[in-house]
């Protein structure tokens, strides 16, 4: 059970983990182009957006892994009876 718990915090940290390196990202790289121009730091807009969908990947597979965990316990249940 100790172990289930670890893996849920670790899966909640690093979901947040990706919407701070988006948001970080997205306001350091506006900021960039503010003060010296978008020719240089437009392209660099490609962080946040593969950070969110690192997010979006992410919390889809803990969706995924615990539909898989519920339908585990679901089979031993059965099995038990």
């Amino acid at each position: 059970m100790a172990q289930k718990d670890f893996i849920s915090r670790y899966n909640q940290f690093s979901g947040y983990f990706w919407l701070l390196i988006t948001g970080l990202s997205f306001l350091v790289i506006t900021f960039k182009i503010i003060t010296e121009g978008a020719q240089t730091w437009v392209a660099y807009y490609v962080v946040p957006v593969m950070a969110l969908l690192m997010y979006f990947t992410k919390r889809w597979m803990m969706k995924r892994m615990y539909r898989h965990l519920n339908e585990m316990a679901q089979q031993k249940e059965a099995e038990n009876k």
